[in-house]
């Protein structure tokens, strides 16, 4: 009986040398995952570093009291304070410009106010401003995105189109250079005077 039982430990110990460890298994072959994101689309007004702009602004030069309509112009987009689009989908995006508060907000100093938005008088009646030219530039992407920039004049609640681009191109750029023509009522009276705005985005 002793024999047989050495005889069966020393077969056991064969086996184990014979049968490598794992061998009763086959997972050998691991499958590796990833996920990528789509991101999110974003639109900021940021500084020269690409850096968002707590409080962003647009200075109209200091102009005399007239008797006649006049007009006044500034720029939106400067190289200190430009609009940054980042747009990491696959479609394109919208980016508009109006009042904070559309067709009610003026220009007000005190009790004083004249409108950005009707077109009486070629603006010259109650006031009205207007968006011209514009700059896009490309910063990152492969592909050349589709856009326009149809800018136009302030017409009660209706905003102004920055930047309308389609596709399915995936991009950031800068948007800059805007031409803003604020046209002033004759015998509108000193002060200093500000009209808040709102540069809103929208995916399409």
């Amino acid at each position: 009986m002793r024999k047989k039982a050495s005889v069966l430990v020393a077969l056991l110990a064969a086996l184990a040398v014979l049968i490598p460890a794992g061998a009763a298994s086959a997972a050998t072959t691991p499958t590796l995952s990833q996920i990528i994101n789509a991101g999110t689309l974003s639109v900021d007004i940021v500084n020269g570093s690409g850096v968002a702009i707590a409080s962003p602004s647009v200075a109209f030069p200091a102009t005399n009291f007239s008797f006649s309509c006049q007009p006044s112009v500034a720029t939106l987009g400067t190289a200190s304070q430009k609009i940054a689009v980042k747009n990491p989908l696959a479609g394109g995006v919208k980016v508009d410009l109006n009042a904070v508060t559309p067709a009610t907000d003026k220009w007000t100093s005190g009790s004083d106010n004249y409108a950005y938005n009707v077109a009486a008088g070629s603006g010259c009646t109650s006031g009205q401003l207007a968006v011209s030219g514009g700059t896009f530039t490309k910063t990152v992407g492969a592909g050349t995105p589709v856009q326009t920039m149809p800018g136009g004049a302030f017409v009660g609640a209706s905003p102004v189109t920055l930047l309308n681009n389609t596709g399915t191109v995936r991009y950031e750029a800068e948007l800059t250079n805007y031409t803003l023509t604020q046209q002033i009522p004759a015998e509108q009276p000193q002060g200093s005077y500000s009209l808040p705005m709102n540069v809103s985005y929208i995916a399409q």
